[in-house]
């Protein structure tokens, strides 16, 4: 079985992508995460279907960067074949608020939702082993709280440790097919900017560090279950390669705020764009065809 990593010291070379025989079959795309990944997705509310493969809410509602996300752009607008979403992702979530408490529903809570309502593979989801890919993005949130308190060096393997223990419930339950992806630099967002010199400096080296134990977990993850198929996507050194370049993207600076979504990097002080959601999405692409639907 193929397996693929897109390991956190890649250069960001352009990668072409390479032709491949689309599915006929629809892939089941479920998705756990915080505030750049959520879409607002109910689970008690429409499922996706041929017609609607966001089920609900509508397509581009329900974001934090004024439209389409990333979920949404690989769910309709970079796929190859037909995509069904299950978005569990919630705003402000950490990995597990035992660990950090952030006072909403985490990780390990859309991760129980899941197995709860999907996990037995309903009619309304009837997803295989070979016909679905879990998305994981999680950590923002866990950094932005522990950072000025914490030490990385004891926490983050505390949350590694039950994050791949999320994703082995998963896997427990056939999930073979799995992608990850590593903190963005938002140490260089306005809104830690705004907080200090010294301050974004901690936030960016405790985030260093999450993402160096984030590949390590992953890797072990991979050791020990040779069946999976996986990615680990680097979105910090994507969103690097926009902040250090706004003007070749189309955008005035690297730290300007408007609420389009298009006209800077920043929807608002913490949260890109729908058009840097875009980007990210088109770029994941490049990454994703070990899946078969992209």
């Amino acid at each position: 079985m193929r397996l693929h990593l897109l390991g956190l010291a890649l250069a960001m070379a352009t990668v072409e992508a390479f032709p491949h025989d689309s599915k006929s079959s629809p892939t089941y795309f479920f998705t756990f995460g915080d505030s750049y990944t959520m879409t607002s997705f109910n689970i008690t509310g429409e499922q996706a279907t041929p017609a609607d493969p966001m089920g609900n809410p509508a397509l581009g509602t329900g974001t934090t960067g004024g439209g389409i996300n990333w979920v949404g752009d690989l769910t309709t607008v970079d796929n190859d074949s037909l995509i069904l979403s299950y978005n569990l992702a919630v705003g402000g979530a950490t990995i597990d608020n035992k660990i950090i408490n952030a006072g909403v529903e985490d990780m390990a809570t859309q991760v129980a939702s899941f197995v709860s309502v999907y996990g037995d593979k309903p009619g309304i989801a009837p997803w295989s082993s070979d016909d679905t890919v879990f998305g994981f993005w999680i950590g923002i949130n866990d950094v932005g709280w522990a950072y000025s308190t914490e030490n990385a060096s004891i926490l983050v393997p505390m949350l590694m440790a039950e994050y791949k223990s999320l994703a082995q419930q998963i896997y427990d339950l056939g999930g073979r097919n799995f992608l990850f992806l590593n903190v963005p630099p938002t140490s260089r967002s306005p809104y830690i900017l705004s907080t200090g010199l010294d301050a974004s400096r901690a936030h960016a080296a405790w985030l260093s560090v999450f993402n160096e134990h984030l590949k390590l977990m992953v890797m072990g993850f991979r050791d020990e279950h040779p069946d999976i198929q996986y990615v680990l996507y680097d979105s910090w050194k994507f969103m690097t390669g926009i902040l250090d370049n706004p003007h070749q993207y189309g955008y005035p600076n690297n730290t300007c705020i408007d609420a389009d979504g298009t006209t800077c990097i920043w929807w608002n002080n913490y949260h890109p764009g729908l058009r840097y959601h875009a980007y990210q999405a088109a770029d994941m692409k490049k990454y994703l065809h070990p899946f078969g639907a992209w």
